[in-house]
């Protein structure tokens, strides 16, 4: 019954704008055609220049392009989740509602509305408007600004547009200049709000200043909220603060091509400042969509252009900027009556699950990704399901021979970097393959190109896409090019990447909370690594074929490290630490496994530290056997590393008995308890150093050894399991 009567007013109001805007027209009209002006009165069809009508619409498209972009990025950094449709649908809403409204700028409730009815959560309803809002304002002002200092000279005949744009741009500075002072010095605003207050209240224009003076607060209070969200990520901000103004640049060039459509003659600097003046003076009229003022103003600012036809211009101008908005608005409106949902493929609940696996790098090139791809593909196998890794072209001569079905993409390989570089783009035949096999889930582990061709095909084949995540790819984006801006949009692409996902998977809480700290708002399930399960009755004898065949000094204790050769794993503090133990007389022997682009520094600074008789290099160790030997013989595995986030190689070590230090904070020990199952310090070399000789003499060493081992690893044919019935109970209908 409430909506029902809300639609009653918004019809009203529409007829009513409608009326006063037939009534000025017909004024207007009534000003042009009366005149004896043969010039305006008798251009014809064949007269007006189609490519200024298609470029005043190409203008008009990039604008909705431009608002739906935005929505759709805050409904993916906000609320974690890609909503083409919703993200449209609200920017049309907004604008349709905005000009049936007084001032201009009332879209915010129903917008809310609409979210909610949607499903988005309520403090997402909320803010989303407000934050779409705020970047609009703040986009006005900034183009404005410019304009008013950088073309002063135009309207310089016209005081009345003038004067009004000034006055309108003071009142439209308002809110925003209210928003910032009341965020940062809410006293100071509050005492300037209650002096207006309490002095309007004397002044008997308002009839209850408390009130009035408490309602102020509560409406800017969703603002400021709003706006110190935006501020906790400045580039998301930044970004969406582009968008707007490409949005205003494209509205406010409208006028420009329409009149060149109809045989004006001003260049496209001076009809933009004008239109600027104008939008700012209309500001101030309280009538829907700014109705009469924004016909008479253009008319009088462009009437005296020679040649052309201003009335007509006017008239497509206002078809282009606010009956197309209410035309948009009412198909909207209707479309919400009948919704046409196409479900994705359902996930079966029994039987064969059949499991397409994404990754920007696979074998014979290994990290902990690759390791957990090629698990999830051998277990789903072993379990009776189907499963296919989809990876980059990499080694022509490397024979895929690991159990499951692998087809490989194009790639690039870039300068000398020893990776392959993923394309996006779907090869032919991949989707015929998918369809053939009944692929009913795809699990993209990484979010580039690979990744985006695993979004690409679920939303091309209706499957539901899972995404982990599994790297700090802001610290890699840093390290790799120093910079904090490059990192920032490596991250925010990186959050919306996995917004575009049906479900998103991390491997630890600490994981997840990296995620959340670069703006991801959604729904995250948690899904550890495993392990494979340790030949217990095997490791001592692939120990000591280890101390063998690696040249490892029997009689001292052995410190271990496996993983990549890149400076991010703290490799400086492993070896600043144990040249430390050395000076205070520290007996051990440092074995490091593993290769990376940062291998060859690595070692020159081992050898800087004089630590060649106490450190080994073995490179990476493809031999499971040799490897599993090593972490037996190891007394301790050290892992200090603040990168990772949950790494194989520490629920390797723990299978074989060894127990690890690791750094304090750190999401790699999560699972570890200090002095319990496992050791923790500080990721310094000092606090390290001190850490390591209270542990080589530590008499509990082998009994939290032998509690890591108990505690720590969950081997992957449980892990994949877990998996199994996460793949089955995702929610594939679209909303």
């Amino acid at each position: 019954m409430e909506e029902k009567k809300r639609n009653k007013r918004g019809y009203l109001t529409m007829a009513v704008t409608i009326l006063i805007n037939l009534i000025i027209i017909a004024v207007i009209a009534s000003s042009e055609f009366g005149q004896d002006n043969a010039g305006v009165q008798q251009i014809s069809i064949a007269d007006i220049r189609v490519l200024g009508l298609f470029l005043a619409f190409a203008a008009f498209c990039t604008a909705v392009y431009m608002e739906y972009v935005k929505y759709r990025k805050m409904l993916m950094g906000l609320e974690g989740r890609d909503d083409k449709r919703g993200a449209l649908e609200v920017a049309l809403l907004g604008k349709y509602y905005d000009n049936v409204t007084p001032f201009g700028a009332g879209g915010q409730p129903f917008q809310m509305l609409y979210l909610k009815k949607r499903g988005v959560s309520p403090g997402t309803a909320g803010a989303l408007p407000v934050v779409g809002f705020l970047t609009q304002q703040f986009a006005f002002v900034s183009v404005a600004a410019v304009v008013f200092i950088a073309n002063r000279s135009v309207l310089s005949d016209n005081a009345l547009i003038k004067g009004s744009a000034y006055v309108g741009m003071f009142t439209y500075m308002l809110v925003p200049t209210a928003i910032v002072l009341f965020a940062v010095a809410p006293n100071v605003f509050k005492k300037i709000v209650g002096g207006g207050t309490r002095l309007l209240g004397k002044l008997h224009i308002l009839k209850d200043a408390k009130k009035t003076e408490a309602s102020v607060y509560s409406a800017l209070d969703e603002y400021v909220v709003s706006l110190k969200n935006l501020n906790s990520r400045p580039h998301f901000f930044f970004k969406l603060l582009v968008i707007s103004i490409v949005y205003q640049i494209a509205i406010m060039s409208i006028p420009y091509f329409v009149l060149l459509a109809f045989r004006g003659t001003e260049d496209w600097w001076t009809v933009f400042s004008t239109v600027v003046y104008i939008y700012a003076a209309i500001t101030i009229i309280p009538t829907p969509g700014n109705s009469g003022a924004a016909e008479s103003y253009f008319y009088i600012a462009f009437s005296s252009i020679e040649g052309g036809s201003p009335f007509w211009a006017m008239l497509v101008w206002r078809g282009f900027v606010y009956y197309s908005w209410l035309l948009c608005g009412i198909i909207v409106l209707m479309l919400q009556k009948v919704r046409f949902v196409k479900p994705k493929k359902k996930v079966p609940e029994k039987g064969r699950l059949s499991v397409a696996l994404f990754n920007d790098i696979h074998y014979p090139s290994v990290d902990g990704v690759v390791r957990t791809v090629d698990a999830y593909a051998r277990e789903l196998r072993a379990d009776g399901n189907y499963s296919l890794c989809v990876v980059p072209r990499m080694d022509e001569s490397y024979v895929d021979d690991r159990g499951y079905e692998v087809i490989r993409t194009p790639s690039l390989k870039l300068f000398n970097f020893a990776f392959y570089i993923g394309l996006p783009f779907i090869p032919p035949g991949l989707l015929d393959k998918l369809r053939t096999e009944g692929v009913n889930v795809i699990h993209a582990h990484s979010p580039f190109g690979i990744g985006k061709m695993a979004i690409k095909v679920g939303k091309k084949l209706k499957i539901p896409v899972v995404a982990t995540f599994h790297s700090k790819f802001y610290d890699d984006a840093y390290n790799v090019t120093h910079s904090k801006f490059c990192a920032n949009v490596v991250k925010n692409y990186v959050t919306d990447f996995f917004s575009q996902a049906d479900e998103v998977w991390a491997c630890s809480e600490s994981t997840s909370a990296t995620l959340r700290s670069y703006g991801f708002h959604g729904a995250i399930r948690i899904m550890e690594n495993g392990v494979e399960p340790a030949p217990a009755d095997k490791l001592d004898v692939f120990a000591e074929r280890a101390r063998k065949e690696l040249v490892i000094k029997d009689g001292k204790p052995v410190i271990l490290f496996v993983g990549q050769l890149i400076w991010q794993k703290n490799l400086r503090v492993i070896l600043d630490a144990l040249k430390l133990i050395k000076e205070r007389s520290g007996e051990y022997s440092a074995v490091i496994a593993g290769a990376g682009y940062n291998g060859q520094e690595i070692r020159e600074y081992s050898e800087k530290l004089g630590l060649s008789d106490r450190v080994s290099f073995v490179g990476e160790i493809a031999d499971r056997e040799l490897l599993w030997g090593l972490y037996r013989l190891a007394d301790l595995f050290f892992f200090p590393s603040v990168y990772d986030n949950a790494p194989l190689v520490l629920r390797e070590a723990a299978q074989a008995g060894t127990p690890a230090l690791l750094a304090a904070g750190s999401n790699a020990a999560e699972p570890v308890r200090d002095g319990d199952n496992g050791y923790i310090a500080e990721p310094d070399a000092g606090s390290m150093a001190e850490k390591l000789l209270f542990i080589l003499s530590d008499p509990q060493r082998e009994d939290i050894g032998r509690r890591a081992q108990e505690t720590i690893p969950i081997t992957w044919d449980e892990i994949v399991s877990r998996a199994d019935r996460a793949y089955r109970s995702i929610n594939v209908s679209e909303k």
